[in-house]
Formats: structure tokens, C-alpha cells, sequence
């Protein structure tokens, strides 16, 4: 990954890092300087690129990092389009364009969970209207596409489509104050009859586009889990001297924890259609659990020094907290791996 070392990315994003946590700035500053150095999606690049894209960013700003996957996903998604828009996947690559993913739903369908909410309703013209809840999404600034699954009817017909937050109907709430993150344009959104036309259909079998899209989508995701466990885990190593002392095994385990997660993401990111579904899934729980726990033994090695609300290890403790709810979530992926038995 040279060109993401030439372009200071680390140096840039460690800055960025408390800003954007608090939200007096948010992701589309760094998704620009991306798109500008062409690190989103340069073309022919897949998982392995997106995966050492996001783990770097993740070990300075969580958030950053976050959002990076939100884009990288909107961007696969769009490229599997049944009628690809050319000018809206180059905007989304050079973020200009942010993208933003409301295909948790999707996921807990497939896994008999609970129905897509969102329910599209056919329109003359071919397309569909929309009505319903994403109950929750990033990304969600003025003028982001947004990729969704909506449900056709009380049946088991599922389809793909694409909304912008511009459009009429769509209703986004005020955006709540997080523990962490609050620069990642998060909330929730109500939609109120907003047209789809029919080339803003992406795909209409969810099974088989979820199932493209879900190795990329588990990856990326353990990439940004990754990169915060190996951050905090080698911090907690490096400071676990004097009186810290009697925790560095406990430091120990952790960064080999890390080390592991690591060593897998990326073997399994060089070719993710060989990867099968519970390989996934494990991996994306252990770096989750990985990450949560290297920053709660960071900040128990930091002592009090980290207790201070805007230091680093704070910050990446609060990070770290957000891992076992994002969806999907610990509860979803044990649910899911217990049935794969």
C-alpha cells in the first residue's frame, strides 16, 4: 500500500481524528482528500485494497475510517447496478459524491430475523414508491446516495434501490450526540412516498446481491475493527512499564489477539470468494471483541492519564464501544454462527 504511505495518510487522519469524533468537523473532509488521491476505489482495486485502506485509517480515526467503508460499500454497490451511472459511481469514487449504506436490513432478512421495513410500492412508469424506516444509517449529509433493500408487498419479493437524501419524502431526524463518531453524519431517516425511477433499481434478487457484496461488506468492516485493536494494543504494550508492569501480559495477549485478526483479515481479503460464511462471520465477531477489549486494557495501562475525556486513549475507548452494536451486530453475528453449527 505505497500510495497510501505517500500520501500521509496517517499523519493526516491522526489530526483529524478529535475533531471529528466531537463532530466540529465530520468524514467528508477526509473522503475528499481520498477521492483526491484516487484511495477509494482506484480502478481494479477490490477487497485487499479496501481492507489496508480502512485497517490505516481506523488505527488513527475510528470515524474516518467508518466512513471510508460507508463510501468503499455504496461504491460496490452501485458498480452492480443493473444499468451502472456512470457520472454518479465517478462522483462516489472521487468523493464528491458520499455514499452511504442502509443495508443492514438486508442482512437480518436473509437471516430470518425480522422483514426489510421499507416497502416499495410499484409505479407506472416502472419504478417504485418508497414508505418506511432506515432506522439507522452514516453518511447521511445533504445530497448522499443512499443504497437500500425494500420489500414489494407482503410476499418475499426484495429489491436494491438507490435514493438521494435530496429527494422529496426523505425525511432525516436530527442527529443525535454519540459517545464517539459524531462527525459520521449518523441518524435515522423517514421515507414518505419517494419515487425510485427504474434505472435507480440496482438489483431486484436480494439473496444474489447480498451474497456478492457480503464478503466485501464483513472485511472492510473487520478492517476498520482490525486496525483499531492493533492501535490500542500496541499502545497498551508500549506503556505497560513501571508500575503498569504486572499488565503487560495481559498486553501481551491482546496484541497477539491483534496480530491473529490481522493475519487473517488480510489472508482472507486476497481472495474473499474462497472465504465461506462462517469463516466470515468469525472473523468479523474476533476482531470486534478483539478491538473492544485491546482498548479497555490501553486504558487500564494508561491509568489515569486516559481517563481524561479528550485524550486518545478515551477516545478509542469510546470507539471501541461502538464495535458490539454496529450492525451487524454481537448478538446478530453469535445468532448466525450458532446456526452454522
Amino acid at each position: 500500500m505505497t500510495a497510501v504511505a505517500d500520501t500521509g495518510v496517517d499523519t493526516w487522519f491522526r489530526e483529524a481524528a478529535g475533531p471529528v469524533d466531537r463532530g466540529e468537523d465530520d468524514v467528508r473532509t477526509g473522503l475528499r482528500r481520498l477521492g483526491d488521491a484516487d484511495l477509494l476505489a482506484p480502478p481494479g482495486s477490490g477487497a485487499a485494497h479496501a481492507v489496508t485502506l480502512v485497517e490505516r485509517i481506523a488505527g488513527e480515526c475510528m470515524s474516518s475510517a467508518f466512513a471510508t467503508w460507508a463510501q468503499r460499500m455504496a461504491f460496490e454497490y452501485l458498480t452492480r447496478a443493473a444499468r451502472p451511472d456512470g457520472t454518479l459511481l465517478d462522483g462516489v469514487r472521487r468523493g464528491t459524491t458520499i455514499g452511504a449504506t442502509a443495508m443492514a436490513p438486508a442482512l437480518r432478512d436473509l437471516a430470518g430475523l425480522e422483514p426489510v421495513p421499507v416497502v416499495a410500492t410499484p409505479a407506472p412508469d416502472g419504478g417504485l414508491v418508497l414508505d418506511g424506516p432506515i432506522r439507522w444509517a452514516s453518511n447521511l449529509f445533504d445530497d448522499a446516495v443512499v443504497v437500500l433493500p425494500v420489500r414489494l408487498g407482503p410476499g418475499d419479493d426484495r429489491a436494491v434501490v438507490r435514493i438521494s437524501t435530496a429527494d422529496a419524502g426523505v425525511h432525516r431526524a436530527p442527529r443525535p450526540v454519540l459517545l464517539a463518531l459524531n462527525g459520521t453524519g449518523s441518524t435515522s431517516v423517514r421515507l414518505d412516498g419517494v419515487r425510485v425511477p427504474p434505472e435507480a433499481v440496482l438489483a431486484t434478487d436480494l439473496p444474489a446481491f447480498v451474497g456478492a457484496i457480503r464478503p466485501t461488506f464483513l472485511l472492510v468492516q473487520s478492517a476498520f475493527c482490525s486496525g483499531l485493536a492493533t492501535r490500542s494494543a500496541g499502545a497498551a504494550v508500549e506503556a505497560a512499564t513501571g508500575v503498569s508492569a504486572p499488565l503487560a501480559p495481559d498486553a501481551a495477549a491482546v496484541a497477539d489477539r491483534a496480530a491473529d485478526v490481522h493475519g487473517r483479515l488480510h489472508t482472507l481479503a486476497a481472495d474473499p470468494s474462497a472465504a465461506g460464511p462462517a469463516e466470515l462471520l468469525r472473523l468479523r465477531l474476533d476482531a470486534a471483541t478483539t478491538a473492544t477489549d485491546a482498548t479497555r486494557i490501553e486504558s487500564v495501562v494508561r491509568g489515569g492519564a486516559g481517563y481524561v475525556a479528550g485524550s486518545d486513549v478515551a477516545r478509542r475507548l469510546r470507539e471501541g464501544a461502538f464495535l458490539p452494536v454496529q450492525a451487524p451486530t454481537e448478538g446478530h453475528l453469535r445468532w448466525e454462527l450458532s446456526r452454522l453449527r
